[in-house]
């Protein structure tokens, strides 16, 4: 266990993970794109990241911004932030409400970019 707005590293090697997910505290990060960034380096190529959310949070840990925005504001946040990480492609939003008078649940899934290889230099 670790605080991430301390330490956002995470502590597992290059592409050592199928696929992660981020439940309802992602507007706790202080450095999103960080956190963001140090999962797509543990992801394997074109694995998803899932990040959910409601319409709820404590408002006394949540970052401002989100507290300044609705839901749909709070997709395009996560959006901005996963474009930011700069590891981020395929970028999807999506409305998982059971029903209009249940608890919303929201997810902006993404996924990691592939590798690229670039050629090596050639020795003179």
């Amino acid at each position: 266990m670790q605080n991430l707005n301390v330490h956002p590293e995470l502590p597992f090697d290059d592409a050592e993970f199928d696929g992660a997910g981020i439940c309802v505290s992602i507007q706790y990060l202080t450095q999103p794109w960080a956190v963001l960034r140090e999962v797509g380096r543990v992801l394997k190529p074109g694995a998803a990241l899932v990040i959910s959310f409601s319409n709820r949070c404590f408002p006394t840990k949540a970052v401002l911004i989100w507290q300044r925005l609705d839901d749909a504001g709070h997709a395009e946040l996560i959006s901005r932030y996963l474009q930011a990480a700069g590891v981020w492609a395929e970028v999807e939003r999506l409305d998982r409400s059971p029903s209009p008078a249940s608890d919303p649940l929201y997810a902006v899934v993404a996924r990691r970019k592939p590798v690229i290889l670039r050629p090596r230099a050639k020795n003179p």
